[in-house]
């Protein structure tokens, strides 16, 4: 062989390698916060928030059959109730 022949490996840009690191912080980032709306949404609302959240009559008619039925609202059954009534 001479030493020619042996190439060493091209490197890889730079800039791509600032773009590859870049995309993988988004993803990750997305992934972490993904979780933890996904954590979020089974998580019980505090009653202060839902009387934050009784605004309006539809709003506080969803959440007193919520408490007649003896069950708590959780953030994601907030967050619907929310879009359903218009908030």
């Amino acid at each position: 062989m001479t030493p020619n022949s042996i190439r060493p490996k091209k490197p890889l840009n730079v800039q791509w390698q600032g773009l590859i690191g870049i995309g993988v912080g988004i993803l990750v980032l997305a992934i972490i916060l993904g979780l933890l709306r996904w954590r979020r949404d089974g998580l019980p609302v505090d009653p202060a928030e839902l009387q934050m959240s009784a605004t309006t009559p539809c709003m506080v008619q969803a959440i007193n059959a919520a408490a007649v039925a003896g069950r708590s609202i959780t953030y994601s059954q907030l967050d619907k109730l929310k879009s359903k009534c218009g908030q």
